[in-house]
């Protein structure tokens, strides 16, 4: 990976604690509501590259107590490196499958069975996805159902990799182990967690 930059890195929040504090209930209530979108406000100086939702994502969960895994375009871009080298402390790694958080787009999403899945006893040791939705995949629409849904809910997942349903449904029998997915883009996060049943939505079934 390409760490060197020749400028200072851009800053990171203006107020780093109330910024991340109102980034990290995002994402939790996120992930405590599957499928339902929760705004955040991302540093307005971030790396073009990472943009303001990612960026707002590294800031608040990344330590230098984890390892991520870069989509290329990030892993070589010294902008990108430096930021989160001085703003997180966190090891960039090339080995995705042991990477505690995986930044990709739909088109260079790792198959989701190559991740850290973690344990029986240590689920917590699985991998987190953060999804770049700013980029688009083949798109899909699905129900969802689950902890945190009542009933059922149907999401527009324009950032759906091609087989993303099926490589879902496997991760979902994994249960306890599996990886969970944060969805962002550059002014909301989204989140599936591995207990989230996803069900494909066809033309023909909105037609019935």
């Amino acid at each position: 990976m390409n760490t060197a930059s020749t400028t200072a890195p851009a800053p990171g929040f203006a107020d780093p604690t109330g910024k991340g504090q109102h980034v990290f209930r995002a994402v939790l209530d996120a992930l405590a509501h599957p499928g339902r979108s929760y705004r955040i406000t991302g540093p307005a100086q971030a790396p073009k590259a990472l943009g303001t939702g990612l960026a707002a994502v590294a800031l608040t969960l990344f330590d230098d107590e984890v390892s991520v895994w870069l989509h290329r375009t990030l892993a070589e871009d010294p902008d990108v490196t430096s930021y989160l080298a001085f703003h997180t402390g966190a090891r960039l790694t090339n080995e995705h499958g042991s990477a505690n958080f995986v930044v990709a787009t739909p088109d260079t999403l790792p198959a989701l069975d190559a991740l850290a899945l973690g344990t029986d006893e240590t689920p917590h040791q699985s991998a987190t996805i953060v999804l770049d939705a700013r980029t688009p995949g083949v798109g899909a629409r699905f129900t969802a159902t689950g902890p945190g849904i009542d009933g059922q809910v149907e999401i527009e997942a324009p950032w759906a990799p091609a087989g993303f349903s099926a490589a879902w449904t496997r991760n979902g029998a994994l249960f306890p182990r599996g990886v969970d997915l944060l969805v962002m883009n550059d002014d909301s996060v989204v989140a599936l967690p591995r207990t989230t049943r996803l069900r494909a939505v066809s033309d023909q079934d909105q037609e019935a």
